[in-house]
């Protein structure tokens, strides 16, 4: 899972982190032993501190990548967060008049899982009541037809709403935090 949600330079670090001390054990459990079969002898205390080592590079290597992960996600999210508030303020007028008739469509998210009412819905206005169920932070994203719109992230045990305008057409429902879509959260909505 952890794979999924990291970028193509995290994954090729990560992947050298791992290849140095899975190479190491290799060799040091398979190939070491047979020209000194004494091994580590006298040098237990090197090899113990060697081990200790290639082990606090293999999770300081975790720890950083876990950091600009999520330090990215939160630059990415207010670019976003300034577009919605944007086009929001944009289509004021749009919104006031259909903002009394939006349908309100609850939606819960787990891992990792988006639960709706029904995946088919009629075109109109709707509030999306997003209520995050799950352990772990969340967001929904409504895209298609013209469509691009976010929720921010949402805290574990919390709600967010997402008003959208939808036409006829096919939508993708996700969740935007990195690997949630490929890990299951992803529907498509038919609006009629």
């Amino acid at each position: 899972m952890l794979l999924l949600g990291l970028s193509t330079g995290h994954k090729i670090g990560l992947g050298l982190a791992v290849l140095g001390f899975a190479g190491f054990s290799l060799i040091v459990s398979l190939l070491v032993p047979r020209w000194y079969p004494d091994f580590p002898g006298r040098g237990l205390r090197v090899f113990i501190v060697a081990c200790l080592l290639l082990f606090v590079g293999m999770m300081s290597a975790v720890i950083v990548l876990a950091r600009e992960t999520s330090e990215a996600e939160a630059n990415g999210a207010e670019p976003t967060t300034r577009a919605t508030t944007t086009s929001a303020t944009t289509t004021t007028s749009a919104t006031t008049t259909t903002a009394a008739t939006a349908t309100s469509v609850p939606v819960s998210e787990t891992e990792f899982k988006i639960t709706m009412p029904k995946t088919t819905l009629a075109a109109g206005s709707y509030s999306f009541q997003v209520a995050n169920d799950g352990k772990i932070d969340h967001d929904l994203v409504i895209q298609g037809n013209g469509v691009d719109e976010k929720t921010p992230t949402i805290a574990p045990g919390k709600s967010a709403t997402l008003d959208v305008d939808l036409k006829p057409g096919t939508y993708d429902v996700y969740c935007s935090i990195p690997g949630h879509k490929q890990a299951g959260m992803d529907l498509k909505l038919t609006v009629s």
